[in-house]
């Protein structure tokens, strides 16, 4: 069976997003079994590592693990090195030597771009299926395309995924997403994805896309058990539903359909267990900001909003 392509169905919207940002939210004081990984001479915890990881990792020289403490810590870079050299070799070595080994199924054997380590002093970077074997932080960037009816009746274009892809085959997604590049701004991957997965040009979106926030979430997986704090960059695309102001499909194969959609309908398709998982809390998002959801209508609306935007346990900015 491909990965997480089972249905949950919820009762309630704020089901919708603790079903994904699963860790307690006092993580950050309390994450055992977990080990904190540091960044020397950075004293702050930028990820958190499974003791399974701990014990199969082919941890290069540059890596101490101290388990009395339960943390993993990056020695500082020589007088000669950059923080930033330092530690992507450190990490290149690691992942390296686990893709060689076979060790990791969540590698798939195979290398991967490359994802920010966020909050770290230099540019840290590191591929992005090693990144929960780390605990790290990633950034996403959502697009949420919609239209307005002549009768005034606010419509969403949601995606459907390619059965053929190996996370979420066949689920219903936002109109454009992906994960951010390490160089890249989450702009920069919605103007890329906008065009290679919607046929939406750069000349269209560019001008008129507005970022609209970011949701925090901190996912513990049920079956790896591995945890990774996640950052989703919103935006917004108007649409007139004509002409090229439509979502089409794209050049990466990674959409089956796009559906213009009532924003009940997808209240009740998320309920139903349709959406991607960390894709519900975007959805629920815009449908807050546009008024969909509200305080009069929704008995969990404050739990809600406060769960959108939760403190992480990994630092989001350098310290220095």
């Amino acid at each position: 069976m491909a990965a997480s392509s089972t249905t949950r169905t919820s009762s309630r919207l704020l089901d919708l997003i603790t079903v994904f940002d699963n860790v307690p939210l006092d993580f950050e004081q309390n994450c055992h079994p977990y080990y904190r990984l540091i960044l020397a001479p950075d004293d702050r915890v930028h990820g958190y590592v499974h003791p399974n990881t701990i014990a199969r990792m082919p941890w290069p020289a540059a890596f101490a693990i101290d388990h009395e403490k339960r943390q993993v810590v990056l020695s500082a870079p020589p007088a000669s090195t950059s923080l930033s050299a330092h530690a992507n070799a450190a990490f290149q070595e690691a992942v390296d030597a686990a893709i060689d080994g076979k060790i990791f199924p969540t590698l798939n054997g195979m290398h991967s771009e490359y994802f920010l380590v966020p909050g770290a002093r230099e540019f840290v970077q590191i591929e992005r299926f090693a990144a929960t074997l780390f605990g790290i932080g990633t950034r996403g960037a959502h697009l949420t395309a919609y239209t307005t009816t002549a009768e005034g009746e606010l419509r969403i274009w949601v995606a459907r995924r390619s059965k053929t892809l190996y996370t979420y085959p066949g689920k219903l997604d936002s109109t454009v997403a992906g994960g951010v590049k390490a160089s890249d701004s989450p702009l920069d991957c919605i103007l890329a994805e906008s065009m290679e997965e919607a046929s939406l040009p750069v000349s269209l979106v560019g001008p008129r896309v507005r970022t609209t926030g970011a949701i925090t979430m901190v996912n513990r997986n049920p079956r790896s058990e591995l945890v990774h704090s996640e950052i989703l960059y919103t935006y917004d695309l108007e649409l007139s539903g004509e002409g090229e102001e439509v979502p089409r499909l794209g050049d990466d194969g990674e959409v089956e359909e796009f559906v213009l959609m009532s924003c009940e309908e997808v209240k009740q398709r998320m309920l139903a267990g349709e959406f991607k998982t960390n894709v519900c809390a975007v959805m629920i998002d815009f449908l807050i900001r546009h008024g969909k959801i509200t305080p009069e209508g929704e008995p969990d609306y404050v739990d809600i909003c406060t769960r959108l935007h939760r403190k992480l346990p990994v630092p989001t900015r350098s310290d220095v």
